[in-house]
């Protein structure tokens, strides 16, 4: 994925076009692509809260960095969803995919029962 950056300012990126979206999509398998195709979610489940919050933390230092800012949700202790779109232009852009591919890069402690029935895909 191209990488990509916002900087001190709000973000000015183009909403993709559907092929755009289609491509990113499939470069991106750990997120889901809503309904609604304005955003796309990541959800696991962590060993613990504890581990839940670091990696929030960790997302949190680098949205600040980017200055674009994913909606965390954190459930039943330790359920963890990111979801990203850009606010500006209500749908999504090149950057919610090059933070997720970013983010993908956090080190995760996962439940070991949610990591054995729902493997990770094997880096391209």
């Amino acid at each position: 994925m191209t990488t990509l950056q916002c900087g001190e300012r709000e973000c000015r990126a183009p909403q993709l076009t559907e092929k755009e979206l289609e491509q990113k999509v499939k470069e991106a398998p750990l997120w889901e692509l809503s309904p609604d195709r304005k955003s796309i979610s990541r959800t696991f489940v962590a060993k613990n809260f504890a581990e839940g919050l670091k990696f929030f933390n960790a997302v949190a230092q680098l949205a600040e960095e980017w200055n674009h800012h994913p909606d965390l949700h954190l459930t039943d202790y330790r359920t963890v969803r990111v979801v990203l779109s850009t606010h500006a232009i209500q749908g999504l852009s090149a950057l919610d995919f090059s933070l997720a591919a970013r983010i993908d890069k956090i080190d995760v402690a996962y439940s070991p029962k949610w990591l054995r029935e729902n493997p990770l895909p094997s880096p391209v």
